[in-house]
């Protein structure tokens, strides 16, 4: 029951909200939101730090592996998450217009204009560094590190990643509820919380059937269609999709899916390197249930979806950005955020909803990130295994 402390509180918040919030003095609906708005600044403003880190720290990793390995699995891992993100935008694009997500229902449904709940005040913070700028320093200084770096700059970069981690993980997680809090507060004044939510379970049954899809798919190519080799890899990840599912941490789940990529594989190199070198970038539950989720809050809102010429075009964005991924509940969106509400239009109530949403299904999300990765493992052992890559690195270990 631990595990799952942060969806109960996100849970139970949501319920309360629902059938009391109108209740609330809008003083205190507007301090909660004040809050977030101040939470949500603060992140941002140290985000281009955040993903530099991450990032620098990623990339610099690999310095005393081969160089070819690290071109081949960043080569694949990027392939990989491009694939599925796009199979996530075509997903929502065909079937969330059957299943009534669509901004024409947002329009038809929404009754008279309510003045917006808005935060006391908010905190001008300075514009240092863009986006763009942290994500692309991040990758030069990490590449740089892993093809002519030393160890003192590998662990300059892992010092850097521990401290973020260790902010976000000790600072902001635990305030993570407190954080949705003062954005469902703005939803359920601005709209209604229970018409938003009356719906989401035909896009949860969505998400999940296309993640389960990918996953069946994963290992389908990664065993080249030998169903008992697939049946005998499912059995053995079995065990990390369930650590998987009640801890939402691919970090946690480490050893066990080292155990079955080791037993997958046959090959205890592969797992050494491929599972703890793409833990924290190769996201295919993210990959599939993000473009879901961005077009399910795009039509509550009344806004169509993306066409797939300005999806392409954020796909590149969400590419580098998955380096920069923290290990933390809703990594994907801490990155993500800059990049929706600076190109794309996202409010802080489309945010605070995307993040309410992602957090709910986190649990699908890593399943199928920790599986997705097991498969990997076995994918590029077979591509890679005759080259003897993985045995060179086994042969003069760190």
């Amino acid at each position: 029951m631990k595990e799952f402390g942060l969806i109960i509180k996100l849970a139970v918040s949501i319920v309360l909200i629902m059938l009391f919030g109108d209740w609330v003095p809008e003083g205190i609906q507007r301090a909660f939101f004040t809050l977030s708005v101040l939470m949500k600044e603060t992140l941002v403003f140290f985000m281009p730090f955040i993903i530099f880190s991450f990032i620098f720290a990623c990339l610099a990793a690999f310095q005393k592996k081969a160089p070819l390995l690290i071109v081949m699995i960043l080569v694949f891992v990027v392939i990989s998450n491009f694939i599925f993100v796009q199979i996530g935008y075509f997903a929502g694009d065909i079937c969330l217009p059957c299943l009534g997500y669509h901004a024409a229902n947002a329009a038809e449904n929404a009754g008279a204009a309510i003045e917006p709940l808005e935060p006391f005040f908010s905190i001008p913070f300075p514009h240092i560094i863009s986006i763009d700028m942290a994500l692309l320093l991040g990758a030069l200084v990490g590449l740089y590190g892993a093809f002519f770096g030393n160890e003192k700059l590998a662990a300059c970069g892992s010092f850097l990643r521990d401290l973020v981690q260790a902010g976000l993980t000790k600072l902001f997680i635990p305030l993570v509820p407190l954080y949705v809090i003062g954005f469902l507060f703005k939803i359920q004044h601005d709209e209604s919380l229970i018409e938003m939510f009356a719906g989401y379970g035909p896009m949860i049954g969505l998400i999940v059937t296309v993640q389960f899809a990918s996953i069946l798919l994963f290992y389908f190519k990664a065993n080249l269609g030998n169903f008992r080799d697939i049946k005998t890899s499912l059995r053995n990840v079995f065990p990390s999709g369930l650590v998987a599912l009640s801890t939402m941490s691919s970090m946690a789940t480490l050893p066990l899916t080292l155990e079955a990529a080791e037993k997958n594989t046959k090959n205890k190199a592969v797992g050494q390197i491929m599972i703890p070198a793409t833990v924290n970038i190769h996201h295919v539950g993210d990959s599939v249930a993000v473009p879901v989720l961005i077009a399910v809050v795009l039509a509550m809102h009344g806004i169509d979806a993306m066409s797939y010429g300005t999806f392409l075009i954020f796909s590149m964005y969400y590419m580098v950005a998955k380096f920069g991924v923290p290990s933390v509940p809703g990594g994907e969106l801490i990155v993500l955020f800059p990049i929706l509400e600076g190109q794309y239009g996202f409010t802080d109530s489309m945010s605070g909803l995307l993040t309410t949403l992602y957090i709910l299904m986190d649990p699908f999300i890593t399943v199928t990130n920790v599986l997705s990765n097991g498969a990997l493992a076995i994918f590029m052992d077979k591509i890679c295994g005759r080259m003897k890559a993985f045995q060179t690195v086994e042969e003069n270990p760190a």
